[in-house]
């Protein structure tokens, strides 16, 4: 990629304060969709795969996502390359990259990451506990998210001084208190934003696809760090 570059961002909403902090290049273009496809995954591919299709003018596509549950299995490049992140889900991007997130992951492996975007979207527990309620009834929705949670230790709240923590501190806590959870506070990190957005696409780190190529399993594989199986 060069200065010059066009390039579009698709990413998803969660993370919208993180990618506007970082991009300040007037030939990087940012689409954001709704932190719900996340809850219906079967429909993610297909609208990321109709923003890439209405793309037009650009040279670089590139993903603010990572496999997300396997969300992105089919999505393809079509007429440009398409950059994806190599990242189990947007805690490694949050994280600032994949050790990092490894690291807390075998410290705490039962643990819910919030951020303020989370919480904004309304997708925390406490939100999803309302949206349950609207649905099935206060009784059957607390049901559902005590077993959702049934093996979390504990709720951390991703810093990154893109906001203020201490306006989202008491939610993040209420969260914990709910379901009965620790609680702590962790400085996530840009770093791996700021290359997703200045083109510094290293292998180690991302997967080009050319254009015609898709989310394959081999890609998925190599995008969660499995490598590979030999032909």
């Amino acid at each position: 990629m060069t200065e010059s570059s066009r390039t579009l961002i698709i990413a998803c909403a969660v993370m919208k304060d993180e990618l506007l902090a970082v991009n300040h290049a007037p030939n990087i273009q940012i689409e954001f969709l709704e932190q719900a496809l996340h809850r219906t995954p079967a429909k993610m591919p297909s609208a990321i795969q109709e923003k890439i299709h209405q793309a037009d003018g650009y040279d670089y596509i590139v993903l603010g996502y990572g496999s997300c549950g396997n969300g992105i299995a089919g999505v393809r490049a079509e007429k440009r390359p398409l950059v994806i992140p190599k990242a189990h889900d947007c805690i490694t991007l949050l994280f600032g990259s994949l050790q990092a997130h490894l690291k807390e992951h075998e410290k705490v492996p039962g643990t819910y990451y919030l951020t303020k975007g989370w919480i904004e979207e309304a997708k925390d527990p406490l939100g999803v506990l309302e949206e349950y309620t609207q649905r099935y009834g206060r009784k059957t929705a607390e049901w559902v998210l005590e077993q959702e949670f049934k093996n979390y230790k504990r709720i951390v709240l991703v810093t990154n001084g893109t906001f203020d923590p201490a306006k989202y501190r008491s939610r993040a806590r209420a969260n914990a208190e709910f379901l009965g959870l620790a609680y702590e506070e962790i400085p996530g990190s840009l770093a791996f934003f700021e290359k997703l957005v200045q083109g510094r696409w290293d292998n180690s780190e991302f997967v080009i696809l050319k254009p015609g190529e898709e989310v394959t399993q081999q890609v998925f594989l190599t995008l969660i760090g499995c490598p590979p199986s030999p032909a």
